[in-house]
């Protein structure tokens, strides 16, 4: 399939499209306003206005390759849930394409240290947040 090309990226387009859009305006979407340079071979995916349909289109080293997938039963997530990103996982893409909704957690850095955590470490809370709940 085509998500298990080594260096593959997955890029969003930002906006919901008309889904009757084809090959040259996704294409143009993808080098005018995504800056793409299509002969890397990445995929670029387009959310449908009523979250029924998606398309991802891509250069597979001969041509365009446009894939296009509809849901029979619920939707797709909606792009407010992406949070903004432009760029993707190909596990987030994988599970889109499968109707999945991608959830990004929310983490306030002011109150974790810079460093991850193993299940042996602990990190004290600030004074007042400390003093607070105790």
């Amino acid at each position: 399939m085509f998500l298990d090309r080594k260096g593959l990226r997955a890029f969003v387009y930002r906006e919901s499209i008309d889904m009757r859009c084809g090959f040259e305006r996704l294409h143009s979407f993808c080098v005018h306003q995504m800056q793409a340079i299509m002969d890397q071979g990445h995929v670029y995916l387009f959310f449908g206005k009523n979250r029924k349909r998606i398309k991802a289109i891509f250069y597979d080293g001969t041509g365009l390759v446009l894939i296009s997938k509809r849901m029979e039963k619920g939707s797709f997530m909606s792009l407010k849930e992406l949070l903004g990103r432009s760029e993707i996982s190909l596990t987030e893409l994988k599970l889109i394409f499968h109707g999945s909704v991608i959830r990004t957690p929310i983490v306030d850095r002011s109150l974790a240290p810079s460093a991850p955590l193993t299940h042996g470490e602990s990190f004290a809370l600030p004074q007042g947040i400390a003093q607070n709940h105790l």
